[in-house]
């Protein structure tokens, strides 16, 4: 499948087909617990999440699972690559947990 590249070295970059809401952890919300958690995901060929590589690099631990667990089940076109085919694509994804 070949390894996964950057944004930069893509022709068209995966567009989201399918964004599933986090579930907001019961005991996150009743601390009060908000802020945003960032994901790196890789998008495989098919627009699948490879969930083997879904990794926090900006964490809430309270919102961290909750996140993944989202991010996860999120569905892409497929990046093209220079050669105009399909590539696994690194991507950086935010995501927002808010009580208002």
């Amino acid at each position: 499948t070949g390894e996964a590249v950057g944004l930069g070295q893509v022709l068209r970059p995966p567009s989201v087909l399918k964004q599933l809401t986090p579930e907001y952890p019961r005991r996150a919300r009743v601390d009060g617990v908000q802020g945003l958690v960032l994901v790196r995901i890789i998008v495989g060929t098919d627009g699948e999440v490879e969930t083997e590589h879904t990794r926090v690099i900006r964490s809430i631990p309270m919102l961290d699972s909750a996140a993944i667990a989202a991010v996860n089940r999120w569905r892409f076109t497929p990046a093209i690559g220079r050669q105009g085919k399909p590539v696994r694509v690194i991507l950086e994804l935010p995501v927002q947990f808010s009580l208002n």
